[in-house]
């Protein structure tokens, strides 16, 4: 692999552990706090509304079909869509992921539903029309994405669907955030944080996307997230000022996060 790929791959080698559940939790920030490649965990306190609108999608559209987990970390999404009843299929650069996605799968009752590869993203070695629906969260801005994405439509069957979630580039804060903290992403994650001009190579493979964007003012919460009694009424609160901020076109791309549904595959 060139030098790039061999970079994410022993970065993500080394970020990943074996714990069973990767969201944020206290318990899983306290077990966390000590390595500064997780510093930013706490922001995930607040992504409820993307990752509802996520898995929601999942569990609607998975059922019987063969779904490529693109990127599939420690394959928690794969064992979400295993028991929603789909057969996932989770490639990763990192060897370490695919070891602990085979350990979760296992423990927790699903390894024969599931399948894990050590595998390059921008060169999939599966056959054509091969899934009838794809899914990733955060992959995409660590990956040659004109590579990658006639890789995906390739093995997508004609009806096939992909399902993203990834952060937003245009918040001049949070970028600057990301700037000062380099020591938790690679040098190429982090001046590939999608923007526009990275959807234009979207509209090459696929004829269709829709887009939700979520999270701007529910990043206040943060602070609070450790006082339950203050945390969730406030980010209640945040949730509905975000509805109406992210609405407008011209505030929602400073969102932190979009969940975006890619349809019609192309084929090159």
């Amino acid at each position: 692999m060139k030098d790039r790929k061999e970079e994410e791959a022993a970065f993500h080698d080394r970020v990943r552990d074996d714990r069973v559940e990767q969201r944020w939790s206290p318990e899983a920030e306290t077990a966390t706090q000590d390595n500064p490649l997780w510093s930013n965990f706490k922001y995930y306190a607040i992504e409820r509304k993307s990752l509802d609108f996520y898995r929601n999608w999942l569990t609607t559209n998975v059922k019987n079909k063969k779904v490529l987990d693109f990127g599939c970390g420690n394959g928690e999404e794969s064992i979400f869509v295993a028991k929603a009843g789909g057969f996932p299929t989770g490639i990763d650069i990192s060897e370490t992921a695919v070891s602990n996605s085979r350990k979760q799968a296992l423990a927790s009752g699903v390894d024969e539903q599931t399948t894990f590869a050590l595998a390059d993203g921008e060169s999939l070695q599966f056959a054509n029309d091969t899934f009838d629906l794809a899914m990733e969260y955060g992959v995409l801005h660590h990956i040659d994405l004109d590579k990658a994405m006639a890789e995906i439509a390739r093995v997508l069957k004609p009806s096939g669907k992909m399902i993203c979630t990834e952060a937003l580039g245009h918040n001049p804060i949070i970028h600057l955030y990301r700037k000062l903290t380099p020591t938790i992403r690679t040098e190429w994650e982090v001046d590939h944080i999608l923007r526009k001009k990275q959807f234009k190579i979207f509209d090459k493979y696929f004829g269709k996307i829709e887009m939700r964007f979520f999270h701007l003012a529910t990043l206040a919460a943060v602070p609070f997230r450790r006082i339950p009694f203050v945390f969730r009424p406030l980010l209640r609160t945040l949730e509905s000022v975000d509805a109406l901020l992210l609405s407008l076109p011209w505030v929602k791309w400073q969102a932190w996060q979009t969940v975006f549904i890619l349809s019609d595959p192309k084929k090159h």
